[in-house]
C-alpha cells in the first residue's frame, strides 16, 4: 500500500507542478492552477467529482492537505457520504496509486527530456519514484506495479514496533527508529550500501536492547562490553532460551548479509536494499514479541 510518507510526497509533487507564489516576502501572492488541475484529471479519466474536488481550492496548504488526506480518507468524505472509514481508505489508496503513476507518466513523457523542465521537476519524479519503491511498487513502461501482494507493509510494521518497543520499556527507542528513519533517506538518495548499514543499525540494536532488559530482569546481565559485541548478544539471547540454536545461527548469517552486502549481478540495488530493509524489521518485531513474553510473569 501507498504509505504515508509518499502520500505526503504525491501531494509535494502535485503542489509544487500545480501551484506558484508571487510578489516579495512580506506581500506574497499564492496561486492554485485550478483549471490546470481540473484539464489534466479529465485527461486522465479520474471521475468527475474527483476533477471538480480538485479544482475547489483557493490556498495551497488547503489543496496539499486534500491531496494528503486521501490516505486517511478524509479527502472524499463528501463524495463518500454512507461509506464507511475502511472503504475511504481503500478507495483513497487506489487515488494515491493512480495520481503517482500518473505524475510520473507526464515526467517521463513530456519533461525529462526537455533540459530547463527537468530541472524543475526531475527532484519531485525522482524522490516519488523512490518512495513508491520503497512501498514494494515498481514504475516500469508506464505502469505502476505492485509485483507481490504479500509485501510487507513497513509502515504498518513500524508502528507495531513502536508498541512492542514501548512494551518491553526499552530505553533506546529513539535511537532504533532514528536508524529506520535513516534507512529511508538514504534509499530515497540511492544510497544504497547506507540504506542496508541503517537498517543492520536497527536490528542490532533491538537485539542490544533486548539482552540489556532480559538480563536485568533475570538479575543476570550481561556487561557493557558484551552487550558492544552483537555476537555475543545472540549468544546471550539463545542460553536464556529467547532464541534456539537454529534461530541464533540464522540471526548470525542474516546480520552477515547485512554487513558485507554488495551489488548482486541477479539484483537490482534497490530492490536488494529494500528488502533486507524489511528483513530487519520483521527480525525485530521477532526478537521483540519473544522479549515481551519472556519478562512476562
Amino acid at each position: 500500500m501507498i504509505s504515508r510518507t509518499t502520500a505526503l510526497e504525491i501531494a509535494a509533487a502535485y503542489t509544487h507542478r500545480f501551484t506558484s507564489t508571487s510578489g516579495a516576502s512580506y506581500n506574497r501572492v499564492e496561486k492554485v492552477h485550478r483549471d490546470q488541475i481540473y484539464d489534466f484529471l479529465f485527461a486522465k479519466e479520474y471521475a468527475a467529482w474527483f476533477c471538480n474536488l480538485a479544482k475547489s481550492f483557493h490556498r495551497i496548504r488547503d489543496f496539499k492537505e486534500w491531496l494528503m488526506k486521501l490516505h486517511t480518507g478524509e479527502a472524499t468524505v463528501s463524495a463518500t457520504n454512507d461509506w464507511p472509514w475502511e472503504q475511504r481508505q481503500k478507495l483513497g489508496q487506489q487515488l494515491l496509486e493512480d495520481l503517482a503513476r500518473d505524475h510520473l507518466r507526464w515526467y517521463e513523457s513530456e519533461i525529462a527530456g526537455i533540459d530547463w523542465l527537468n530541472k524543475t521537476y526531475s527532484s519531485h519524479a525522482e524522490r516519488l519514484r523512490r518512495m513508491v519503491e520503497l512501498d514494494g511498487y515498481v514504475f516500469r513502461d508506464g505502469e505502476l506495479l505492485l509485483p507481490s501482494t504479500d509485501v510487507l507493509d513497513v509502515e504498518h510494521e513500524k508502528g507495531v514496533l513502536q508498541g512492542l518497543y514501548k512494551s518491553a520499556g526499552l530505553d533506546k527507542s529513539q535511537d532504533a527508529f532514528e536508524f529506520l528513519r535513516l534507512t529511508e533517506e538514504h534509499f530515497i538518495a540511492n544510497r544504497w550500501s547506507d540504506a542496508i548499514l541503517n537498517a543492520r543499525k536497527f536490528l542490532e540494536l533491538t537485539l542490544q536492547e533486548g539482552a540489556r532488559a532480559l538480563g536485568t530482569h533475570r538479575g543476570a546481565p550481561l556487561s557493557e562490553a558484551s552487550l558492544g559485541r552483537p555476537v555475543e548478544v545472540r549468544q546471550y539471547l539463545e542460553r536464556e532460551g529467547l532464541v534456539e540454536q537454529k534461530e541464533r545461527e540464522a540471526l548470525d548469517k542474516i546480520y552477515g548479509l547485512l554487513s558485507h552486502t554488495g551489488a548482486h549481478p541477479y539484483m537490482a540495488e534497490g530492490d536488494q536494499a529494500r528488502l533486507l530493509r524489511q528483513l530487519s524489521v520483521t527480525l525485530g518485531q521477532f526478537a521483540l514479541l519473544r522479549l515481551i513474553s519472556a519478562l512476562t510473569p
